[in-house]
């Protein structure tokens, strides 16, 4: 699943890496760069640190954890002497790419997320935000914003935060709890969700239509459909779920032209709307 903003380009894959026998409560992600070295950022994250245009694979896959109260106590304190964290939910201007991570939250099986963007797009500030949204889960985000007027509000929200980070997170609190709290209730429901027979035959037709190799990108697509329905509480795929997470499921996978100048993004939508009517 790929989704881009600016120059930056994320991708969930299909390969599951989760291992039926295990229960947990929040997944653990690994991540694997991609050509390069890795260097040590917050939280013990290794991004790449040769030049040119990162590129890592973050695979989830579902680790049982047991902590009793002595432990979870420690935690909240380590937590409380680390300095203050920028609210995931008050991230503007790459809804796309937050939704990707999301629903690799929710559903694991997707596979993990693939992410390449330029340097100095944020990606530090995200792995602090989603990693304090999700205590147990590390993610790399990447994003470039070009509007102009919403660069102007990020600066000016960073400018808040760095004025008094108390203050900027507790006028977030009630944000960020609402969304951990459709998260935990996704996460739960996530098995009762379903798809009609009919969407999933439109869906491998695109896929076939736009000759897309092997299986992996009827898979996804499935799987992130129902992850996006069961995040807006619904026990039910709609054509407009599939519409908003096909193209980052299969552009990625579409074979490269050289004289394609239309963006790979843009040729799944045409193709969804010719095939969905």
């Amino acid at each position: 699943m790929a989704s881009v903003l600016g120059t930056s380009t994320a991708i969930l894959a299909s390969r599951s890496l989760v291992s039926p026998s295990l229960k947990p409560a929040f997944p653990s992600i690994s991540i694997n760069p991609g050509q390069g070295y890795g260097r040590k950022l917050y939280g013990g994250i290794g991004i790449q640190g040769r030049k040119g245009r990162p590129q890592f694979h973050i695979a989830v896959t579902n680790v049982a954890t047991e902590i009793n109260s002595v432990e979870q106590a420690q935690k909240v304190a380590a937590k409380e002497s680390q300095r203050p964290v920028f609210p995931f939910a008050a991230i503007v201007g790459q809804d796309e790419m937050k939704l990707c991570l999301l629903l690799n939250v929710i559903d694991p099986k997707i596979g993990g997320v693939m992410i390449m963007g330029d340097r100095g797009t944020g990606k530090s500030t995200t792995v602090r935000s989603l990693v304090d949204l999700l205590p147990e889960i590390r993610v790399v985000f990447v994003g470039t914003v070009r509007d102009a007027e919403l660069r102007v509000k990020i600066v000016e929200e960073r400018a808040r935060f760095d004025k008094n980070p108390k203050e900027f997170r507790d006028s977030y609190k009630a944000e960020q709890e609402k969304l951990q709290q459709q998260i935990a209730s996704a996460r739960s429901s996530l098995s009762s969700v379903q798809i009609d027979q009919d969407l999933k035959v439109k869906i491998s037709k695109v896929c076939a239509e736009l000759n897309v190799d092997g299986l992996r990108g009827d898979i996804v697509t499935n799987r992130a459909a129902k992850a996006l329905a069961a995040l807006k509480g619904r026990d039910k795929v709609i054509a407009e779920d599939i519409a908003t997470v096909i193209p980052n499921c299969l552009r990625h996978r579409l074979r490269k032209d050289p004289l394609e100048s239309i963006d790979s993004g843009l040729l799944v939508i045409e193709k969804f709307y010719e095939v969905f009517g």
